[in-house]
């Protein structure tokens, strides 16, 4: 049965793992950057399109807010409401 909690727990879930990827995922792409240098933003090789596709994803749904929904959580023992981001 889908509950308030049940639906609140999962959005605690989505919002962990938004943050680590967005995070793991930025730190990786740049360090592509740190390791080829310059060279890595030619057309040529592309890799460009992975930082602009991950920066793109992370701006979508903003992770500021799901830092402050798993904080409210950690700190009020408030799980998250539902809203257009959830």
């Amino acid at each position: 049965m889908v509950t308030y909690r049940r639906t609140g727990e999962c959005a605690l879930c989505v919002a962990t793992a938004k943050v680590a990827a967005t995070r793991i995922g930025l730190d990786v792409t740049n360090r592509i950057f740190e390791v080829m240098g310059a060279r890595a933003t030619t057309a040529k090789y592309g890799f460009d399109r992975y930082w602009r596709n991950l920066r793109t994803f992370t701006l979508h749904d903003p992770v500021d807010y799901k830092i402050q929904e798993i904080g409210n959580w950690a700190f009020n023992d408030e799980l998250p409401k539902l809203n257009f981001y959830s």
